[in-house]
C-alpha cells in the first residue's frame, strides 16, 4: 500500500475535526507519563553542557584549539553511524523477562555515568584525542539509555494526540533537565565561576547522580507493553527499507537541517555573550531563562499542535525562531547583555515547539512503517534518528568552530573588531537558511491526525484478525 492510498482513504473515513488533546480510554494517566518522563532529565544534560558549554569549556579552560574541538567531535560522532542503529536493532530483538527496552537502559546507565566523569572531570592533561574518547563514551552511554527509552515511549501510546501527550511530558522533562543544567552556571556565576572546571564538575556530578535514580524510578513504576511480534531482519536490509518510508525521509531531512541550524548559535552562544557582548556573568542567567521559558511555552505549543497538526506547529516554531535570529540579534551591541537575556526569553518560547513536538512525529512514522511492512521496528527507527540527533550538532560544531578560528576569533583572547564582527555574523545569520529550509520541508509532512487515525485503525484490525486466527 502506498502512502497516498492511506492519505486518500482518510479523506473519506475520518471526520474533519481532530480529536481533543485529552487522555483517551485505556491510555496512561498523567502521573504515569510523568514517571516515564523522568529519565529525560539526565539525558537532557547531554545537550546543554555538551552542545553549548563543552566547546567553550575545552577551548577556554582546557586550551584545546577550536579546530581540534570541531574535528574530533565530528570523528567521534561518525562511530554512531554503526552504533546507534545496532543498539536500536538489539533492543528490538531482545528477549528478556525484565523487558527488552528496560534491560538496555540498565546496561547503558553505568556507561553514561563513566562518560560524564571523564568528560567533565578530567584527571589528566587533555587534548583533542582525550576529547574524542570522552565524548564517544558519554554518547555511547546516552544512546544505550536513550534509544530504548524513546522506543518504549512510542509503544506506550498508540494514538496521534496520545503521542503528543507523551512527547509533551517527555520533552518537558527534558527541558526541566536543561533548566537544572542551566541553573548550575547561573549559581556558580554568583560565586565568581564561569564555564570552568568547578562548574563543569558539578554538571558531571549531576549526571552521575540523576541518571541511575531517574532510570530506576521509570523502569520500576511504569510497565513495558508486551511485544506483539518479533523482528528478525538483517541490519542492512532493515536500514534500506527505512529510507523507502517517504514520511521518514522527509522528517529526517528536515530534522537534520534544522538541528544543524540550531546548533550553530548553540555552539557559539557562550562566545557571543562573553566575547562580543562583554557580559560573561550573564551566560548562566541567559541559559536559565531560555530553559524556563521553553518549559512554560510547552502547553501553548501543544494547543497549536492540536489545532494545526504537529508538523505545522513545528514549522511555525522554526520560522519564528529564524526571524528572531536574523531580524533582531544583529542589532545588539557590546553592553546590551541584559537586552539579549530578554531576547533569549522570547527565543525560549519560540523554540519550545521544535524542541517538544517532533518526538511525537517519530511514533506516527513507525506506525506507518508497521502498516506497510508488517513489522514493528521502533528501535531501529530511533537508532537512525538518534544518529541524526547527535551527528547534526557535531557537523555544525565541526564547521563553525574552525570557521571562527579561520576568521581570526580566539576565545578569551584580545580579539580585533573584525574577528568579533565575524563571531556576531556567524551567530546571528548562521542558523537562518537551515531553519527556513526545515520549516518549508515540514509544512509538506504527510501524516496528520486524520491520516494517523486510519493507520491505527488498520493496524488494530490486522491485530484482531491475527488474534482470531490464532484461536
Amino acid at each position: 500500500m502506498a502512502f497516498d492510498d492511506v492519505a486518500a482513504a482518510t479523506e473519506t473515513v475520518l471526520p474533519e475535526s481532530a480529536k481533543a488533546l485529552k487522555r483517551a480510554p485505556g491510555e496512561l494517566s498523567n502521573s504515569r507519563l510523568a514517571l516515564y518522563a523522568l529519565p529525560s532529565i539526565p539525558i537532557a544534560f547531554l545537550f546543554l553542557p555538551v552542545a553549548m558549554l563543552m566547546p567553550a569549556y575545552y577551548a577556554r579552560e582546557m586550551h584545546v584549539s577550536l579546530s581540534a574541538i570541531g574535528g574530533f567531535l565530528v570523528i567521534s560522532r561518525m562511530a554512531d553511524v554503526f552504533l546507534d542503529p545496532m543498539i536500536g536493532r538489539w533492543s528490538d530483538n531482545t528477549h528478556s523477562k525484565f523487558g527488552r527496552r528496560k534491560l538496555w537502559m540498565v546496561i547503558g546507565t553505568p556507561i553514561l555515568m563513566l562518560g560524564a566523569f571523564i568528560l567533565f572531570m578530567p584527571m589528566v592533561p587533555v587534548n583533542g584525542w582525550y576529547l574524542l574518547i570522552a565524548s564517544f563514551v558519554i554518547y555511547a552511554g546516552g544512546s544505550t539509555v536513550g534509544l530504548p527509552y524513546a522506543a518504549w515511549g512510542t509503544e506506550l501510546m498508540d494514538t496521534y494526540h496520545g503521542r503528543s501527550r507523551m512527547a509533551g511530558f517527555r520533552e518537558a522533562a527534558g527541558v526541566v533537565g536543561g533548566l537544572l543544567a542551566a541553573c548550575i552556571p547561573a549559581i556558580t556565576g554568583l560565586y565568581g565561576h564561569g564555564i570552568d572546571r568547578f562548574t563543569m564538575s558539578i554538571m558531571g556530578g549531576a549526571i552521575i547522580v540523576l541518571t541511575p535514580l531517574m532510570v530506576f524510578v521509570a523502569i520500576t513504576f511504569v510497565k513495558e507493553p508486551p511485544v506483539k511480534s518479533r523482528v528478525h531482519v538483517p541490519l542492512l536490509p532493515s536500514l534500506l527499507a527505512l529510507f523507502k518510508n517517504k514520511p521518514f525521509r522527509l522528517f529526517c531531512a528536515a530534522y537534520i537541517v534544522y538541528t544543524i541550524g540550531a546548533s550553530i548559535p548553540s555552539a557559539t552562544i557562550v562566545f557571543f555573550i562573553s566575547d562580543y557582548l562583554k557580559a560573561p556573568n550573564l551566560v548562566g542567567p541567559g541559559l536559565l531563562l531560555v530553559a524556563l521559558m521553553t518549559i512554560i511555552a510547552v502547553p501553548m505549543w501543544l494547543k497549536v499542535s492540536r489545532r494545526f497538526g504537529k508538523h505545522i506547529a513545528t514549522a511555525a516554531s522554526l520560522l519564528i525562531s529564524m526571524a528572531l535570529y536574523v531580524g533582531v540579534t544583529p542589532f545588539l551591541h557590546p553592553g546590551d547583555g541584559w537586552l539579549y537575556v530578554g531576547l533569549l526569553a522570547i527565543m525560549g518560547i519560540s523554540s519550545s515547539g521544535f524542541v517538544t513536538l517532533p518526538m511525537g512525529l517519530i511514533g506516527d512514522i513507525i506506525d506507518y512503517d508497521t502498516l506497510i511492512h508488517r513489522q514493528p521496528r521502533g528501535g531501529i527507527y530511533w537508532g537512525v534518528w538518534s544518529f541524526a540527533q547527535k551527528v547534526s550538532p557535531a557537523l555544525a560544531i565541526g564547521v563553525t568552530l574552525p570557521l571562527l578560528k579561520y576568521l581570526g576569533f580566539q576565545p578569551g583572547e584580545q580579539n580585533t573588531q573584525t574577528a568579533l564582527d565575524a563571531l556576531k555574523y556567524v551567530y546571528c545569520f548562521g542558523a537562518g537558511p537551515f531553519l527556513l529550509t526545515a520549516g518549508i520541508l515540514l509544512a509538506y509532512f504527510p501524516i496528520d491526525a486524520r491520516r494517523h487515525d486510519i493507520i491505527r485503525r488498520r493496524l488494530e484490525q490486522r491485530q484482531k484478525r491475527a488474534e482470531k486466527a490464532a484461536q
